[in-house]
């Protein structure tokens, strides 16, 4: 009997080994088949690597977080581009960026270029940026790096990438049913649809995020996210208000009331109800204070003052606008240049035109409208028989910037003005 125990002691103490063996010797046959593969291969031979990519993939879900797993999916993209199968490709290679934080970036960078013709035109600069998002912690766990690439996934529209993705969220909650934060990681699953313009599934996942976890932080965002569907993709105003309305009696005192606000403004503003669209917005931004959200409320508002002919208004909203996000170069300089527009084209005031224009370029000097502004306001001067503000303005657009195709305009315009 002793015998026995000692035999079967050594026999599962030698498993893992022969495990390890059979998963090394696996892996060692795939990338010996990878190198049949040619460089431009024909309809059997992207057949083929795709295949054998699926083959890795398959390999990679058994051997989690091992060393050679990252050697594995690195040959899974590349066959996968060969295959030119660039979506599987790109959720292969997201995978491989946040789960393992050591794999050399210039490598999968030198692949994120075909990937990335996954999704539309439009968005492969946004695949650059969650590419080059900061990295999971090292104390992340295993699914944390997972959900991260999924997070990326969430943010990307495209017809071929669509499926892929979808898979790889199935894959993470069949593998992980009991993460800690599955729910957050639900309401991504329903961006992904909503991205790419699966509306009735993503609200199905908005509601599942918000009714089967208990425990969810996230009840207020599912409301608000089912509410802004009907209203920006479904045109359903009975059906987004009534969503936003369980937002505000239900969460009150939540961090989305600010944005449902926000939100029923511009429903409100789209259906010509413009004195409902001001509360709103006013609500909206006493909720969201000087923050980053509140910037469209703000922008809102000048909007709804220039379709009711409150032009004035719409001037002085836009200064405050300006001042309130002064930090904020785009920000600051798109509302002090819309304020400018509203004075020249809608009030014919060229004394508040050129304010607009100065103030812009009193925040930002060195912004990269600074050249246009410089110019725009030495031509007002002229206009305005300001000739010595006209010569100044002009030589400081030449001198700082020469190289700008606007610099010999002004330097035709100076040469004129000084003889």
């Amino acid at each position: 009997m002793r015998k026995l125990l000692l035999i079967l002691s050594a026999a599962l103490i030698a498993a893992p080994a022969l495990q390890a063996a059979d998963m090394s010797a696996a892996l060692d046959f795939y990338k010996k088949q990878a190198l049949t593969i040619s460089a431009d291969p024909g309809r059997e031979g992207r057949a083929f690597a795709k295949a054998l990519a699926d083959n890795l993939g398959t390999w990679a879900l058994q051997n989690p977080g091992q060393s050679a797993t990252a050697d594995a999916l690195l040959l899974q993209t590349r066959l996968y581009l060969r295959a030119e199968d660039n979506a599987d490709a790109l959720v292969t290679l997201l995978k491989l960026r946040k789960g393992f934080p050591s794999a050399d970036t210039s490598t999968l960078k030198a692949l994120l270029p075909q990937a990335a013709e996954a999704v539309q035109s439009d968005s492969r600069n946004l695949v650059s940026q969650l590419f080059a998002l900061p990295l999971p912690a090292e104390a992340d766990t295993e699914a944390d790096r997972e959900a991260e690439a999924l997070y990326a996934l969430s943010k990307l529209p495209g017809r071929s990438l669509y499926a892929p993705a979808a898979q790889a969220f199935e894959t993470f909650f069949a593998f992980h049913p009991k993460y800690e934060d599955g729910d957050k990681v639900e309401l991504w699953y329903g961006d992904l649809h909503r991205v790419n313009g699966n509306y009735l599934a993503a609200i199905s996942q908005y509601k599942k995020a918000g009714e089967l976890y208990p425990k969810t932080p996230y009840k207020a965002a599912s409301l608000r996210l089912i509410g802004d569907i009907y209203a920006d993709n479904l045109k359903d105003t009975a059906n987004a208000t009534a969503y936003y309305t369980r937002v505000l009696r239900e969460f009150p005192g939540s961090s989305e009331t600010g944005v449902v606000y926000k939100h029923m403004a511009i429903l409100d503003e789209n259906n010509k109800q413009f004195d409902s669209a001001l509360i709103n917005y006013d609500k909206s931004i006493e909720l969201l204070g000087n923050t980053a959200a509140s910037y469209e409320s703000y922008r809102g508002k000048a909007d709804v003052y220039v379709k009711t002919k409150n032009y004035g208004e719409a001037y002085n909203t836009l200064l405050k606008t300006a001042n309130v996000f002064g930090t904020d170069e785009e920000k600051c300089t798109f509302s002090l240049l819309e304020a400018a527009n509203v004075a020249k084209k809608r009030m014919r005031d060229q004394a508040k035109y050129m304010q607009a224009l100065e103030k812009a370029l009193v925040a930002h000097p060195a912004g990269p409208r600074a050249p246009q502004i410089m110019f725009d306001l030495a031509s007002a001067y002229e206009q305005q028989d300001k000739k010595a503000q006209a010569v100044e303005m002009y030589k400081r657009l030449i001198i700082n910037h020469p190289t700008n195709k606007l610099a010999s305009r002004a330097q035709g315009r100076l040469d004129r003005l000084q003889k």
